[in-house]
């Protein structure tokens, strides 16, 4: 399994469609240069292992929120939304995504007594791994050395990749009561980060036409002061500047796509109607103008 590189795309429910690994070994070795890869909203049925490997970043999961620097990492249930923002001039993450039917079949023993439990424990959202913490130290460690075999394809990497993993889930089970204690997810957290989904799906459906809080609202069978407070106390913002973020965040790739487009231009297919306004929020988001942004990418 060769190293592969993040690119963003979702299905109609939001979900990444990305496919990770073959069927035969379903995982995924990513190494994303914070600089140029975005990792917006989404969530997928498969495990995730992140480690930062350089640069601080801000990682928004469930209803967390992480301040990682070099060296620390986290381990991601399925199904759980979560983004990553750079907050230093560089950074890189390594990444793996993984199916659980890597490690074993849906009747095996390891599968019911470490990997089923994690799946079906609401109180599991995630794990931070620090490496101050032992256990969570060697996590990272087998985790990382999870990467560097599949992601170069060491001797034996299928052997050694599912070796490491299986360490993993069981130090995972080990110290389940001091993860549950740290989460304050619940049925209602997965109840509202469901409604939370659906609002989301409709945003990167819609963001190119003219859409209000009433219409995100809807589209989530909730209503506006619902949709505030969900969009609040999950995503740490509101909708409409969830929608602004979101046409940025697009015109972004379409300016990555063709350079020659003019950025008016981007910025009109994305939902903006003002390109000073898009420049403002431009520039609020990524603290330099379209163009600068622009020529700093073209430069790395």
């Amino acid at each position: 399994m060769s190293l592969s590189y993040s690119v963003d795309k979702v299905d109609k429910d939001g979900r990444e469609m990305l496919t990770y690994g073959t069927k035969d070994f379903p995982i995924a070795f990513f190494d994303d240069d914070l600089v140029k890869v975005a990792v917006p909203w989404h969530w997928h049925d498969e495990f995730e292992v992140v480690i930062i490997t350089e640069g601080i970043v801000n990682v928004k999961i469930s209803n967390s929120e992480l301040i990682l620097k070099a060296g620390e990492g986290y381990f991601a249930n399925g199904g759980i939304l979560h983004s990553a923002n750079l907050k230093s001039a560089t950074g890189h993450q390594h990444c793996l995504i993984f199916s659980p039917d890597l490690l074993c079949s849906k009747d095996d023993i390891i599968r019911k007594t470490y990997i089923d439990p994690i799946i079906n424990n609401c109180s599991f959202p995630f794990v931070k791994l620090s490496p101050e913490i032992s256990w969570q130290n060697k996590t990272l460690k087998l985790c990382e050395n999870a990467w560097q075999q599949g992601a170069y394809e060491h001797k034996d990497y299928p052997l050694n990749v599912k070796a490491d993993l299986s360490q993993v889930f069981a130090l995972i089970i080990d110290h389940m009561d001091f993860i549950s204690e740290e989460n304050i997810y619940t049925g209602n957290s997965k109840k509202d980060e469901s409604r939370i989904k659906k609002a989301i799906v409709f945003i990167e459906n819609n963001y190119d036409s003219f859409i209000g809080i009433k219409d995100i609202a809807k589209s989530a069978d909730i209503s506006v002061s619902t949709c505030l407070r969900l969009f609040k106390d999950i995503l740490c913002t509101t909708p409409i500047q969830y929608l602004i973020n979101y046409r940025v965040q697009k015109a972004v790739e379409k300016m990555k796509l063709n350079i020659k487009k003019p950025i008016s231009e981007a910025a009109y297919e994305c939902g903006f109607s003002d390109a000073a306004y898009f420049n403002r929020r431009f520039k609020k988001i990524y603290g330099c103008t379209p163009t600068e942004y622009l020529s700093k990418i073209n430069t790395l």
